[in-house]
């Protein structure tokens, strides 16, 4: 067993090493410095840290140090199926987090140099000897095996104790920089997805935190404010060209239970006002609250590029065509007198008509089916061969 003297020295020599292992949590680029580091302090030629059963199309973590691509290629394709070291590590149980094994704990030395892994692949290297663990080991979701292993040519002298001690010292190291690299991935992949989903399938959103900044614009609102037509960011703020409206505005991104939650904001130049819908966001129950997390969603609606989503929207919900023009006089005008007289009809025929309506939707309030509307997915119209 190694002394208490053996891990405070291997300590003490493993301490520079640590801030690039760490930085390379942040940067995967950076792991190929880290693993030189490592290798360089154990005096090793080559290194490489890997998962086999993930390789780099599948998020795993593959990263060599004076090791060719080529190399690598042949290891994949052939020479996986030879690796003598992977394949007693496994029969002796060797392959656990914590653990570090060099090539004579694996097997006698003439059974390793009578192997075809030795012979075809690991000479010509000149690859002789191997100080390795395992950083993970499979069982935690989302991370798969990953393992490290230095090697030394034969001109040098074989691995002992002290390199042993040395490598497991920065095992923890290794393998909480990795946990942290695969958990980054895991949040950028769903950020990305979200984000995709967010200007592909969405109407115009901002996210706002409990002061009211917008922490958060897709493409649809980035554009919507951009044109400058009523609505705008300005310094992270979400203005509104009509002065009256602003403070109502600035309640609808701030206040807890307040009884506004749609407003129409009139445009400069004379286009069918924009509804602002606001939605909730679900508390995360943190203790104390993080207060940069975004509170409020506001989702933007222009009658004037409603497109295919209201189409959609009265089909499945099996609207008449009559429900489905006063759905569509109701994103135009705010008020039910104002619907009736845009199409023609008596207030009694309309409030007959929304009645249907909330009942075939499921809500009891306009606001309600308005906040469904404004955020039924859109579907882009893609025209069909010949322009037809």
């Amino acid at each position: 067993m190694t002394n208490r003297k053996t891990v405070d020295a291997a300590a003490a020599q493993t301490a520079g090493v640590l801030p690039r292992i760490y930085a390379a949590a942040s940067d995967p680029e950076k792991w190929p410095e880290a693993l030189q580091a490592v290798a360089g302090l154990l005096d090793a030629s080559r290194g490489l840290i890997f998962s086999h059963q993930a390789s780099p199309e599948q998020r795993g973590l593959w990263v060599s140090w004076r090791t060719s691509p080529e190399a690598m290629q042949r290891y994949v394709e052939h020479y996986h199926a030879h690796d003598i070291w992977m394949q007693r590590g496994h029969a002796l149980n060797a392959w656990v987090p914590g653990r570090v094994v060099v090539s004579k704990d694996l097997l006698a030395d003439k059974a390793f140099l009578d192997s075809v892994f030795y012979r075809e692949f690991l000479a010509p290297q000149d690859i002789r000897d191997l100080c390795a663990g395992v950083l993970h080991d499979g069982s935690e979701p989302g991370i798969p095996r990953v393992h490290i292993a230095v090697y030394r040519p034969h001109a040098k002298p074989r691995f002992n104790a002290a390199d042993k001690a040395l490598l497991a010292a920065l095992l923890p190291h290794l393998r909480e920089a990795a946990r942290l690299g695969f958990r980054l991935a895991e949040l950028e992949q769903r950020l990305h997805i979200a984000r995709a989903t967010a200007d592909t399938i969405l109407p115009a959103l901002v996210l706002a935190d409990r002061t009211g900044r917008i922490v958060y614009a897709n493409r649809a609102a980035q554009a919507l404010c951009a044109a400058s037509d009523g609505l705008r960011l300005n310094e992270g703020r979400l203005q509104v060209a009509a002065a009256r409206l602003q403070a109502r505005l600035d309640k609808l991104l701030t206040q807890d239970g307040a009884q506004e939650t749609a407003l129409q904001i009139p445009r400069p130049s004379a286009r069918p006002a924009y509804w602002l819908i606001q939605v909730d966001l679900p508390s995360t129950g943190e203790s104390p609250p993080d207060a940069r997390r975004p509170s409020r969603a506001l989702l933007i609606h222009d009658p004037a590029i409603q497109g295919a989503n209201l189409q959609d929207f009265a089909v499945l919900h099996g609207l008449t065509p009559a429900e489905a023009k006063l759905l569509e006089a109701l994103l135009l005008h705010s008020t039910l007198p104002e619907a009736a007289q845009h199409l023609g009809v008596s207030i009694n025929t309309v409030r007959s008509q929304l009645r249907s309506i909330l009942d075939k939707c499921g809500v009891r309030r306009q606001v309600e089916l308005m906040r469904m509307v404004v955020a039924w997915p859109r579907r882009e119209r893609r025209e069909k061969p010949g322009g037809k």
